[in-house]
């Protein structure tokens, strides 16, 4: 019998207002930190004059594989590169860049993450409790699970907005002591059964979405890389280039916010758009991961 791969797809949020607000000279070099599989480049390498270069960064190799096939015939622009984006400097030296007309980093995680469940990301698909977009990481969600104490696992939920923090953990702490919680469906289930019954019927979401966001945050070192990105561009952004970054939670939000904003205070920086913009009714509508997008974008004044 022959086994047919799933092909996976990921429709990129708001790539006509990246491409439109990103882009300030067509003859630039551009660095998209999180190509993925490759939405947002390809409206930036259509917008970009022959002499305009992309460079496309990604943490994942299975994704930099599916970009480098779905770009193809930009091959002469574009070079993919396997890192971080925030190693975003070491990896520009390396290429012998020292300035790049704009910046895009997305920061939402690819809908083959979660729709491939032995990536483990996902509390609807059963699979092994992993969430690491690089496989090479040595952090899962497994080991944050079962072997944390207590008070790094409450803190790590808390932060990211669960109000029964306390509850999730005790059932956590108390699960593991009898049994490991090995797979995405059994930590969910543990989540469900903590959480009170009528505080669950009024959520609008899973019990268990806040979790896993933490845990995905934590196993990747999502606030921390954001952060290192967003000050190391600054020095590596050409006078009149322009940083969009995406985001899809309040925490990422504000971290960009904060950070454009004190930007702009200290001078040598505007403000693009002084609010998010958001992705318009039309798009939720056929994808509807757009609905918690929001993109921020800052200029480097000449």
């Amino acid at each position: 019998m022959i086994v047919m791969e799933e092909k996976y797809t990921h429709t990129s949020v708001m790539i006509r207002e990246v491409a439109e607000l990103l882009i300030t000279d067509k003859g630039g070099i551009y660095l998209d930190g999180t190509i993925g599989m490759g939405g947002h480049a390809k409206k930036i390498l259509e917008k970009l004059e022959p002499s305009g270069k992309l460079i496309g960064i990604d943490w994942d190799p299975e994704m930099l594989n599916i970009a480098s096939n779905n770009l193809s015939e930009f091959s002469s622009q574009i070079k993919l590169i396997g890192g971080n984006f925030a190693n975003l400097d070491e990896i520009l030296r390396k290429e012998g860049i020292l300035h790049i007309s704009g910046l895009l980093l997305d920061l939402g995680v690819s809908s083959l993450h979660f729709d491939k469940p032995s990536r483990g990301f996902s509390f609807r698909k059963e699979g092994p409790l992993d969430m690491r977009i690089n496989p090479a990481n040595p952090l899962t969600a497994y080991t944050i699970i079962n072997t944390w104490p207590y008070e790094q696992i409450e803190h790590l939920i808390r932060i990211c907005g669960e109000r029964f923090s306390h509850k999730i953990t005790k059932a956590i702490i108390e699960h593991r002591q009898n049994s490991e919680i090995k797979t995405t469906t059994e930590l969910a289930s543990v989540i469900e059964k903590a959480i009170p019954f009528k505080a669950k019927n009024t959520r609008s979401s899973h019990p268990a979405t806040k979790t896993f966001l933490a845990l995905r945050v934590a196993v990747n070192y999502e606030f921390d890389n954001l952060t290192k990105a967003l000050q190391k561009a600054i020095h590596v952004l050409a006078p009149g280039g322009r940083i969009a970054v995406i985001t899809f939670h309040s925490l990422e939000d504000r971290i960009v916010k904060e950070t454009f904003r004190f930007m702009a205070k200290m001078g040598g920086w505007k403000l693009v758009n002084k609010k998010p913009l958001s992705a318009s009714e039309e798009e939720i509508n056929s994808n509807p991961r757009a609905r918690s997008a929001k993109l921020r974008v800052i200029e480097k004044i000449k």
